[in-house]
């Protein structure tokens, strides 16, 4: 396998749709209230930046994001990180997901950078940081991810 450096026409499309809005949200993604249509901001190969404007909707108490919730939202940006670089006829699922929480979530706007760290022909690992808007380091999520054939995973091209 060559080392890529941007992104396969197959995601390229499929970022376009998902930041046009015409990507249809899967059922999970949609009930959690994710709207990467308004909160992905750049996305290239293993790189994904996020700015999620957090409105206090989702605290368990002043200033403190239910961790459940920060856990959800990493999955989905460590995901479309892992998305990022992935090869015509590829998709992939999670294994494992790590979330450690350093500090209490605020309000505010919240900037969550996911970065490729690991590439393999049926796996990755990817990472993703959370900093508020003093830009500390509140969140840091990793994953490791499957990758199959779309067809192994029973999805359409």
């Amino acid at each position: 396998m060559t080392q890529r450096t941007q992104m396969s026409a197959q995601q390229d499309a499929f970022f376009k749709r998902l930041r046009s809005g015409e990507w249809e949200r899967p059922p999970g993604i949609r009930n959690l209230g994710i709207r990467p249509q308004d909160w992905l901001k750049e996305v290239s190969y293993g790189h994904v930046y996020y700015e999620w404007p957090n409105d206090g909707s989702r605290d368990i108490g002043p200033d403190r994001v239910f961790g459940g919730w920060v856990a959800g939202l990493s999955d989905h940006i460590v995901s479309m990180t892992m998305a990022s670089a992935l090869e015509e006829g590829e998709w992939f699922t999670t294994t494992e997901l790590q979330t450690r929480i350093f500090r209490p979530v605020p309000n505010g706007l919240i900037r969550i950078e996911g970065r490729l760290i690991s590439r393999g022909k049926t796996s990755g690992f990817v990472e993703a940081d959370w900093r508020d808007e003093k830009g500390r380091h509140l969140v840091r999520v990793s994953a490791a991810k499957a990758i199959r054939t779309m067809e192994e995973l029973n999805l359409k091209r």
